[in-house]
């Protein structure tokens, strides 16, 4: 047999790739504005196939006498559809929990169609790219900003939501507002939400101190025997479970009263006859009698109406007593104060248990009450605990130690909760009294005019990061369990890789008025341009198919 002949070695070959679209934008440019040449001499000098290059000339140069075509087949007009393609997706895909078939139409009514594919087969890699860039960018740059960031003491505001097959675990700073958690788990115990709660802070200098949340008690405990730190309960849901149990036995005396009333109105209205109608004495007995009937069923109505507004406003009043400064005069008021005020709401509510005559259940949801206040009072005595320390670290006089506690320590709390006032009046009170109490503590001549302007920046800091550690409410949480709600609404569901972009996008691009985001207020330094790494990572954007002529009828 004849001896094997080795094979012959392939010759080399370009790597297949393809041009991207703002290559051929810019190589179509230049032939258009450079000297009269041919499109082979030019295809030469830009080391383009002559080939390639015919196509492009034939599909993509502007059409004669249409600007709008022009620009959009430009550099320019390409970096532009980039842009419009990315914000798109972003606010509308991802923030805005639409389907990309509402992209695409945003983009047809637009008139973009003819320059970017619109159908959802050509947009859904586009976006699956994105949410899996903003997982890319969290990895990449978070452990930068944990490295640089002071270490910080911090309240986590929890709470669980069903919008999938497993519990969401969501955990929130409220301060800063930045998701330290948010992702699916197969339990919700203690346990569960401690390791995600490490998870979550891992490689950042900060310490939990504090945990908001309902009474659950897998929060409860994970509080206190996982995390080591204080529990504050909701405040919310200790006015509902109160009330829970008090306002169907006041509602129904009302109801009996409104049905008694309506049936002596019409009592009334039957005996009410003119007078030279009226046949006997007796009847005009009978027209009296009925109309103080009526005048007692106004009475009882009125009475229980007022003893169900009396519930209901006794146990509102617990939020306007629940401060650890006074809503009024702004000045600290202290643990023990702060019981005595709300034991007397509770009090005024078990007169009006008794005087409603109520059952051994809401007898019981009062006296249940007494300890949930006792909680309450002990979260403000924590609260005064640690802002003492906190101010007393700072090195300064006592003078100086009231200056800040009365006046800075107060404005900064004032300014955090008025927005979170019920009515608009109140909420511009409690500005103006922050913007009053600051502006107090700052005034020249002031005890704290001597400072210089490190150590000022210093106290301000101090202040505003103590005020936030009291909190009483899980809304915060709750609100962004509606923002998942929609999500799951708007997508069917929401994978564990969409719940990590959305995470991305809420403490890295949503913005507050102030125009910083989650992770700047957090981390207390600004980070990249989350739009503009985006922009930088987008894939070629998909070219439409050329249009079909329809079929005649």
């Amino acid at each position: 047999m004849p001896a094997t002949q080795p094979t012959a070695a392939e010759p080399s070959r370009q790597d297949p790739f393809r041009w991207t679209r703002a290559e051929i934008a810019s190589a179509l440019e230049h032939f258009a504005a450079a000297d009269p040449l041919s499109q082979r001499e030019t295809a030469e000098q830009s080391g383009i196939p002559h080939a390639t290059f015919n196509y492009w000339t034939r599909h993509y140069s502007p059409a004669d006498g249409d600007p709008v075509d022009a620009f959009f087949r430009s550099s320019c007009g390409e970096a532009v559809l980039r842009r419009i393609v990315l914000a798109a997706l972003c606010t509308f895909q991802l923030q805005g929990a639409c389907g990309i078939r509402q992209v695409g139409t945003f983009l047809d009514r637009a008139g973009l169609d003819r320059f970017v594919a619109s159908s959802r087969g050509a947009l859904h890699p586009l976006a699956a790219q994105l949410e899996s860039d903003l997982v890319l960018f969290r990895d990449q740059e978070q452990p930068i900003l944990a490295q640089q960031m002071e270490p910080k003491t911090i309240t986590v505001v929890t709470d669980e939501h069903f919008h999938s097959g497993k519990p969401c675990l969501v955990g929130l700073e409220p301060l800063a507002g930045f998701l330290l958690i948010e992702c699916y788990r197969d339990r919700r115990d203690a346990d569960t939400w401690k390791e995600a709660l490490d998870e979550g802070t891992a490689g950042m200098p900060v310490e939990v101190v504090q945990m908001t949340s309902d009474l659950a008690r897998a929060l409860v405990c994970c509080a206190e025997k996982g995390l080591h730190a204080a529990h504050s309960p909701d405040l919310f849901h200790g006015q509902r479970d109160t009330l829970k149990s008090l306002l169907l036995p006041l509602t129904r005396p009302v109801q009996q009263a409104e049905k008694d009333l309506e049936k002596a109105n019409k009592h009334t209205e039957k005996l009410d006859v003119p007078q030279e109608q009226v046949q006997s004495p007796q009847e005009l007995e009978a027209l009296i009698e009925a109309v103080r009937n009526e005048l007692a069923v106004e009475e009882r109505l009125r009475q229980a109406k007022a003893q169900q507004e009396k519930a209901v406003q006794e146990v509102r009043g617990v939020a306007d007593d629940y401060h650890p400064f006074d809503r009024h005069t702004g000045q600290p008021v202290s643990a023990e104060e702060v019981g005595k005020r709300l034991n007397e709401r509770v009090d005024e509510l078990e007169r009006v248990v008794a005087e409603a005559k109520l059952g051994e259940k809401p007898r019981q949801a009062v006296c249940k009450s007494r300890t949930w206040v006792t909680t309450l009072m002990g979260c403000v005595a924590w609260f005064w605990r640690l802002a003492n320390a906190r101010v007393k670290d700072l090195d300064l006089s006592e003078e100086q130690e009231r200056e800040v506690k009365e006046k800075l320590l107060a404005g900064h709390y004032w300014a955090m909760a008025a927005p979170r006032a019920r009515k608009a009046e109140e909420k511009k009170r409690l500005k103006e009294l922050a913007e009053e109490l600051k502006k107090a503590a700052w005034q020249d001549g002031g005890k704290l005019s001597s400072l210089t302007k490190e150590e000022r920046e210093e106290v301000e800091e101090v202040a505003r990061q103590s005020a936030g550690l009291f909190q009483r409410s899980s809304s915060c949480v709750e609100g962004r369990n509606g923002r998942l709600s929609l999500q799951h609404h708007g997508h069917s569901r929401v994978s564990e890789r969409r719940l990590q972009a959305l995470t991305v996008l809420h403490n890295y691009m949503v913005k507050r008025g102030d125009g910083t985001t989650a992770a700047e207020r957090f981390f207390g330094q600004k980070h990249k341009d989350v739009f503009s790494w985006l922009l930088e990572r987008m894939p070629d954007l998909p070219r439409p198919a050329p249009k079909r002529q329809k079929a005649a009828a």
